[in-house]
């Protein structure tokens, strides 16, 4: 028996191991996690934007108004 037989069956045994202790499962269920955490964030961010939004039109509309009031 060869080397390549025996990494052949190292690779199995290897495949085997990972398999039986589920770590795709583990793998899925971290990145679906870090998924959620991140459309979180991105949903938080939209929501500062619009406010900040919000903000910068109500501060140019006073900035506005008091020009005109500066210029009578």
């Amino acid at each position: 028996m060869d080397a390549t037989f025996w990494s052949f069956v190292g690779l199995i045994v290897f495949i085997g191991i990972v398999l039986y202790l589920k770590v795709p499962a583990m793998v899925t269920k971290s990145l679906d996690e870090r998924a959620d955490k991140i459309r979180d964030e991105l949903d938080e961010a939209r929501k500062l934007r619009e406010e900040a939004q919000a903000l910068l039109a109500q501060y140019q509309g006073k900035r506005q108004e008091a020009e005109k009031e500066a210029e009578k």
